[in-house]
Parts: C-alpha cells; structure tokens; sequence
C-alpha cells in the first residue's frame, strides 16, 4: 500500500505546480502529472485542493482560478499567488536589511539593492539605508566567516583583540563556540586559552583572525541551547549579587549561569551571577559603571573598584 504524502510534502507539491500553470498554456493532465511525478488521479486531487487556496481578502479574484474538464488542466484568471511583484512589510525589510549588514553588505551592493527595491511602499527607503550601514556594527566580513567556518570545524582562531577603552590589542588563541547577535553587535563566545576562561568578543573590535589548523573536542566546552556556552561547571560556585540600572537589561549570554533574581518597579533589576573568575566579572562590571553596580561579595566589589582606578589612571 503507497505511503500518503504528508501535510508538508502534499504543501510542497502544491506551491510547485503554481509554477506550471498559466492562463494562456492549458495543458493535458497526464503530461502534467508526468511532469510533476504523480498520478493523473492525485494530481486531479491537488488541483482541486489548489482551487480552494487564495489570498487576503479570498474573493474569487483572489481564488486560483484552476479546472480539470475532460483531461485538461485549464487557468481562467491571473494566478493571484505570482502576480506581481514581491513586497516586503517594514519590519521584514528591516530584518533582512540587519542581515545583511551583519554578513558585511553595504546599500550600494546587488542584493541590497534588490532588497530596496523589493521593501513596502510604507517604509522610506532612506530609513533602510540607515539600517542597513548601522542596524549592526561595522565589521569585517572576513572574519565573520573565519569564525563560522572554525566554529562548526571546532578549529583554534588566533584573534588579535581590542578590547573596550584598551590602547592596544592582545594576542589570543580561543577555540570558538558559538556566534550571536546581540544589542547592535555580532559576538563570538570561546574559550580564551589565554585568560584560561570563557570570554566573549565583539567582532568589530577584532583586528586578525586567523585559523591555526589546531582542532579541539566537540564537547570540550559544551553550549548550553538558547544561552551562553557554559565552559565550566556552575555547580558549587559563589555568586556575585549585581544590580542593574533601569534602562540596562540583564542578557543571559553575557553573564553565563546569571539569574534575575529581585525586579524593581523602575525596571531595574537585581541578578545573581556565579563567580568563574573575579577579574573577569569585575572588569564586565567596571565596563558598565553607572549601569550595573557589584552589590555582594567584598572581594568583586575591590575588584571592580581595582579595575575601575586603573582604566581612569590608564594603567
């Protein structure tokens, strides 16, 4: 007994035969089947499923207008589904426009282009301009496509680093994880072989990144779906208890293991993060002074205090 086309293959099959039919070609229904690779009896059944499918407001001007009479498979009116051309709503032309960007388009290339040309009437051109050159920072696409390629080989990137408010770059060598966008910035999360911990980097702060031909173990640093990669076990670890300014929202990622514990009514917030490293929490908090403050323990609070007089002594 033949199997039954599921939902999505029987969908499938109905969003191809559109491309086979026109008003001015009828066409026999079994060179039609043929060339569909079914049965003239199932294909009689998809066009009569197909007559029942249309578009928004479904008047019979907008019905696909298909019969089968005496063997041949004949279109009446324009195929509602193909008319014209392919419009795009302000928020999925902005969507595709931060796409774009992210893999390192500009408004003057091809495909951007065609996205504008294909954006609703109702978004300003102009507007997705300005998306497309600064929904996403400013990278180089080269390396995006270093760091995917190693992230998906497991393979070693040495990466020249800048570092927020640093006045020169560090050389590194981290065994990348996970790439993300997240607040206007494409990130890669990896294991910093020479702070000896999970770090996340910015990849427009990023000078050179350059594979090493070294591979590391697919499960040496699992990653935990939907958050950061967790290169170390949380269990057992202190926490440190860091209040967030209104205004400053607590992500997950960029906390590993991190938990909003207290919410306030002026949508602040107070989360509980665990301490891999104190050098490391402390200098994400003095990154952000004014916006997240170290509540508890002592030793973070010194810390970011340490971390702090330094940057402002530029030492």
């Amino acid at each position: 007994m033949a199997k039954s086309p599921s939902t999505a293959d029987r969908t499938r099959r109905l969003v191809a035969l559109l491309g086979h039919l026109s008003p001015e070609s009828p066409l026999a229904l079994a060179d039609l089947a043929a060339r569909m690779g079914t049965s003239p009896a199932e294909l009689a059944h998809d066009l009569s499923v197909l007559s029942l499918c249309g578009v928004a407001p479904y008047s019979p001007e907008q019905m696909v207008d298909v019969f089968v009479e005496d063997g041949v498979v004949e279109v009446y009116s324009p195929l509602p589904a193909v008319s014209g051309p392919i419009r795009l709503s302000p928020a999925e032309a902005a969507a595709l426009a931060a796409a774009l960007a992210a893999a390192g388009f500009t408004a003057g290339d091809p495909l951007s282009s065609r996205l504008l040309a294909a954006s609703s009437a109702a978004f300003d051109a102009d507007e997705l301009e300005r998306t497309l050159r600064s929904s996403i920072a400013t990278h180089n696409s080269s390396f995006f496509e270093t760091l995917a390629a190693a992230t998906h080989e497991r393979e070693c990137v040495a990466l020249s680093y800048q570092r927020d408010g640093a006045q020169v770059a560090t050389e590194r060598v981290i065994e990348p994880l996970q790439l993300f966008a997240e607040r206007g910035a494409w990130y890669v999360s990896g294991w910093c072989r020479l702070a000896e911990e999970l770090r996340t980097f910015r990849i427009d702060r990023i000078h050179s990144a350059t594979p090493t031909g070294e591979h590391f173990a697919a499960d040496a640093h699992p990653v935990s779906t939907g958050a950061a990669p967790v290169a170390f076990s949380l269990v057992g670890l202190p926490m440190a208890r860091l209040r967030f300014a209104p205004g400053e929202t607590f992500i997950e990622r960029e906390w590993p293991g991190g938990r909003v514990a207290e919410s306030a009514d002026d949508g602040g917030c107070i989360a509980e993060v665990p301490i891999g490293g104190v050098e490391w929490i402390a200098r994400r908090v003095a990154a952000r002074l004014g916006s997240v403050e170290a509540l508890s323990p002592a030793e973070v609070r010194d810390a970011v205090a340490a971390v702090a007089g330094a940057e402002l002594s530029g030492t």
